[in-house]
């Protein structure tokens, strides 16, 4: 099984390859996998920003021929598109944020931490069926 140790090594070699051919900001592994609860057949879950140029199903199954040969659901956006879906607390980004591992692009991220941070100081949380926004 791929244990966090090694997830960096795993994805170094797509990471890379998608640095050569777009402005990669960030790629952030979350879900079980950066958790650490995976069972040997769970999936990674990756959330890739960049300066993507193609339309939304394009740029995942561009990134799809990227990846490696293991079980992965990616997400992938835009930092325009990322900003927006974290300010308006949606599941993906804020446990991207909140509970991934960041395997590239960890200056671009910080920021949305200290947001993430702010967010749960003022009541964010998430129950078992839905997340409650912080109140500010």
């Amino acid at each position: 099984m791929v244990t966090p140790k090694n997830n960096h090594e795993l994805f170094s070699d797509m990471i890379q390859k998608i640095r050569h051919k777009i402005n990669l900001k960030a790629v952030i592994l979350f879900g079980s996998r950066a958790k650490g609860d995976a069972k040997f057949y769970s999936d990674f879950d990756l959330v890739i920003i960049g300066d993507f140029q193609m339309p939304f199903l394009e740029r995942i199954k561009w990134v799809l021929w990227q990846t490696p040969s293991v079980p992965v659901d990616v997400f992938c956006y835009t930092p325009k598109e990322f900003d927006k879906m974290f300010h308006s607390y949606h599941l993906t980004a804020i446990d991207a944020i909140g509970e991934g591992v960041v395997l590239f692009g960890k200056d671009f991220v910080k920021a949305y931490k200290k947001h993430y941070e702010n967010f749960v100081k003022h009541g964010m949380r998430k129950t078992d069926c839905t997340l409650v926004p912080p109140s500010f």
